[in-house]
């Protein structure tokens, strides 16, 4: 039997299996040649001979002949090399005394680690670059102005509101977000003296950030910050009832209205609501809404919206205008049947006040908690290499109808694994709210700031990864990590494919990825990488001679069947991977 020489899809396949093609061979070639290129400067840096300098194995289909090096690309693109005399021992000293000195062994210990070292940092300032390219070109940035302010959080303790804009901490001024979220982020647990303007006018306030702890489920990404509750991005003029019996309740706004003018003015945040309440006097004011109505389907949750003109006449309490309205994010819009939220007796319309005794009016860090929680229960439970099923409970407390409620919620943590058998978590809730977040307002970046924010981005971000990565290999190491996930050049193929038909972005993010990794395994202590011969080199200074030949004969020979059963496997998975697709080929014989 052979295979078809007609291809039933549209050309079109053929155009996307050579992009993809052709976006591989760009990864590898840059990884390959950024890594070789390492070896190959710090070579000449210290005037080592380089014979031959080599992108793949295999015959060459290019090759240029220097004035002492030959460069050559091979039709195996799968690994590169950089040829330097007197590789060995043995090689230099029958090589006469003036091309000695040109030897790699000939150069002291400390010369030829760092030749070594150099393809592994190559591969490392590779990232550092990308990172820092994608910060400098980006010519603006969030101002220092506070979006939302949490409940029972610090800055709500000193009196911080939405749209209030940070201007110091401490000493330092503030003229980014970025500069005040990387202050209080490191600073948990210590008084601060925070500075911010609010309607021309400068306040200030001792504060404490309190230390917040999270992670992942598999431990690769934990976090220690500080937070005084405050986020970046406001919430829409999306408004819910607060006050069954208020101004808005009576005039005719409804629960979910979306206001989007009033008298005229155009609204785009709820803390602007707020403000024209404040600056009306009491007088009437002329709302536009959107007011959304549920389309009866079956097959998926639909809404129409009608604009509507509203007057409403603000009540006067305590002193203040009020409308009797708040954010609309904390109400839950949708409760699934024979799910945890309704088992706990949740209803559309009711308002989540609080999680084990905190109180909570930011929807992403109440569900983030949640998150937060079961993470550290798997952690901790396969960490002490136990096996069962991961049970939360929280006291939760809603309001419904004006009343408060607290019952025991138990959201449901369900299992299932990917395609290479490695085991994800999903916390099934059975609920939903009204989403409504406006961007935060972007100020000009100017480019010095932007070349130490970026140098120090790239810095950040390369090592953050590069912590990752080594965690995870300790946890295959562990068993938590399925070995099924290891990949060859199939799945890198797949991953470049997919980042390039994404965009440039997505493909550079995903080299600089790939580029980190490569960089941890080449340093792995095996012989033949790059990790091996500084060990050897190592063991050499110890010794203060060199290694025999046959025991780096035998180094060799362990590396190099080390590296083959693990070519051998990652080409395994590959294949097992990707099998449907071959049994899809020939089932259109």
């Amino acid at each position: 039997m052979g295979l078809t020489t007609h291809d039933p899809r549209p050309e079109t396949y053929d155009t996307s299996a050579l992009m993809s093609f052709l976006y591989f061979v760009i990864l590898i070639g840059v990884l390959i040649f950024v890594h070789e290129f390492g070896h190959f400067i710090v070579a000449k840096f210290f005037d080592v001979k380089v014979l031959r300098f080599s992108i793949g194995f295999g015959p060459a289909f290019w090759s240029y002949q220097g004035e002492e090096t030959e460069y050559v690309v091979c039709i195996l693109p799968l690994g590169g090399y950089v040829q330097m005399q007197g590789s060995d021992l043995e090689s230099t000293e029958a090589m006469p005394e003036e091309e000695q000195k040109r030897s790699l062994m000939a150069k002291p210990i400390w010369q030829r680690s760092l030749i070594v070292l150099a393809g592994p940092a190559a591969n490392m300032i590779l990232p550092v670059v990308i990172y820092f390219g994608f910060a400098l070109f980006q010519v603006t940035t969030p101002a220092p102005i506070v979006g939302q302010v949490h409940a029972d959080g610090p800055a709500a303790e000193i009196g911080m509101q939405p749209g209030d804009m940070i201007t110091g901490i401490d000493e330092d001024s503030v003229q980014y977000w970025y500069q005040a979220q990387r202050t209080l982020s490191a600073s948990y647990e210590r008084e601060l003296t925070l500075t911010w303007e609010r309607d021309g006018e400068t306040h200030s306030a001792a504060v404490t950030p309190e230390k917040h702890t999270s992670t992942d489920f598999l431990g690769l990404i934990q976090e220690v910050r500080g937070l005084i509750g405050i986020q970046l991005g406001s919430y829409g003029p999306t408004v819910a009832l607060a006050d069954r019996d208020g101004a808005a309740a009576r005039d005719g706004l409804h629960f979910f209205d979306h206001v989007i003018a009033i008298d005229g003015e155009s609204i785009d945040r709820f803390d602007q609501i707020k403000t024209k309440v404040q600056q009306s006097g009491g007088e009437p004011m002329e709302f536009i809404v959107l007011s959304r109505s549920e389309i009866p389907v079956e097959y998926a949750d639909l809404y129409h919206q009608d604009a509507r003109r509203v007057t409403v006449t603000p009540n006067e309490v305590d002193g203040e205008y009020t409308l009797g309205i708040e954010e609309a994010q904390m109400y839950l819009t949708r409760v699934d049947e024979e799910t945890a939220a309704s088992e706990a007796g949740l209803k559309p319309g009711d308002k989540i006040v609080a999680l084990d005794g905190r109180a909570y009016t930011s929807w992403s860090m109440f569900t983030e908690r949640i998150q937060n929680q079961v993470n550290e229960k798997i952690v901790e439970r396969d960490e002490a290499g136990e096996d069962y099923d991961i049970e939360p409970s929280f006291e939760l407390e809603f309001e419904r109808a004006g009343e408060r409620h607290t019952v025991t919620y138990k959201p449901k943590v369900l299992t299932y694994k990917d395609e290479t058998q490695q085991t994800h978590y999903r916390i099934e809730h059975g609920w939903d709210n009204f989403g409504d977040f406006v961007s935060p307002e972007e100020v000009n970046h100017p480019l010095g700031d932007r070349l130490i924010y970026a140098t120090r981005l790239g810095v950040e971000q390369t090592w953050e990864y590069t912590h990752m990565m080594m965690v995870g290999l300790v946890r295959l190491a562990q068993g938590r990590i399925a070995t099924e996930s290891i990949g060859g050049p199939i799945m890198i193929g797949e991953l470049a494919a997919e980042a390039g038909h994404a965009g440039i972005e997505p493909f550079l993010r995903m080299l600089a990825l790939i580029s980190i990794n490569l960089a941890i395994i080449n340093m792995l202590p095996i012989p033949v990488l790059d990790g091996g011969r500084l060990l050897m080199y190592a063991l050499e200074a110890i010794k203060r001679g060199p290694i025999s030949f046959r025991t780096r004969q035998i180094a060799t020979y362990i590396g190099i069947a080390l590296i083959l059963l693990l070519m051998v496997y990652a080409f395994k998975n590959d294949i097992e991977r990707n099998w449907y697709r071959v049994v899809e080929i020939f089932e259109t014989e």
